[in-house]
């Protein structure tokens, strides 16, 4: 979260700054609201598209993890041991595998959003910066 939330603003100030460098005067105000609009758009999107990649990753380790989860049985006869009923204890193991599957899919979608944010700051510090256009140019 850390490396994301450091590219956020490495990213969107300067891409803020082109955009509304490369406009007139007299249609900054314009500009600005639509850089506005088209950035809410594009969370919006982005949103979707996170949250489908995090649901489609939570099911992908579940499904490996659940291959890899108390082969031997040995957690599952110690909670036997201990009392708990064979619905008690496969709840017990169902809950540990989706708790440890959504944080894996959350590393790993973070990862990606940072390395993203990284590259795309990158791009934007290295852009070529624009002359603001004078009135008296255009005419």
């Amino acid at each position: 979260m850390l490396f994301q939330g450091i590219g956020m603003p490495l990213f969107f100030v300067p891409l803020t700054g082109i955009a509304l460098g490369c406009v007139l005067e007299r249609e900054m105000d314009s500009a600005a609201g639509l850089m506005n609009f088209i950035r809410t758009l594009s969370g919006a999107f982005a949103t979707s598209m996170v949250n489908t990649s995090w649901e489609n990753q939570t099911r992908y380790v579940h499904a490996e993890l659940a291959g890899l989860t108390d082969r031997e049985a040995v957690a599952t006869h110690n909670m036997l041991n201990d009392g708990m009923n064979m619905d008690a204890v496969r709840g017990s193991i169902e809950w540990m595998l989706q708790g440890q599957s959504v944080m894996v899919a959350t590393n790993h979608i973070f990862m990606v959003i940072a390395a993203i944010f990284a590259v795309a700051a990158l791009v934007i510090w290295f852009a070529p910066k624009p002359n603001r256009v004078s009135i008296s140019s255009v005419h």
